[in-house]
């Protein structure tokens, strides 16, 4: 098939592309679902995707660059036997409120992934983003279930 889509896989969870699983991707701002037909890894963090209805190469190129979702329900049935105590999905924590030094500083609007770990994209309401490396020292998760992120980031990484 030369449809397939070479894909880093940021998911933990191996079942997430079992043969015939919905998956969503964001085409024209609109949600389209495929059911996958195949799967396989592809060096270190990467996988091979096989998808229903995307039969050649240029339709598989057109989707470069495309992120692949999952229903959230599917997401919240594996949540208990896959996610670790202190662990959450993206959607968790986007959208949470962020609070420094007691204050209410903004949203992460969106969670970078690098090599290294995960950063958080906070907007503030002047239009302006930080970037917070989401590590325990920097990023108090304790109030997360209230939709509430407090950070304490390093001297000079907020010029406020």
């Amino acid at each position: 098939m030369s449809g397939r889509l070479k894909i880093l896989v940021i998911s933990d969870i191996s079942d997430r592309f079992e043969r015939k699983k919905p998956v969503f991707i964001k085409i024209n701002d609109r949600y389209q679902k495929f059911a996958v037909l195949n799967y396989s890894l592809y060096k270190d963090r990467g996988g091979l995707l096989e998808l229903e209805g995307i039969d050649d190469r240029s339709t598989a190129l057109s989707l470069k660059g495309s992120d692949i979702y999952i229903e959230k329900a599917e997401a919240e049935r594996t949540r208990g036997r896959t996610l670790e105590e202190e662990s959450y999905y993206f959607y968790d924590i986007i959208g949470c409120s962020v609070y420094y030094k007691g204050r209410l500083f903004g949203s992460v609007s969106d969670i970078m992934e690098t090599g290294a770990g995960e950063i958080l994209i906070i907007e503030i309401d002047k239009g302006k983003e930080y970037m917070i490396p989401f590590v325990e020292s920097m990023v108090d998760t304790n109030e997360i279930r209230k939709n509430k992120l407090t950070i304490h980031p390093i001297e000079g990484l907020i010029d406020i």
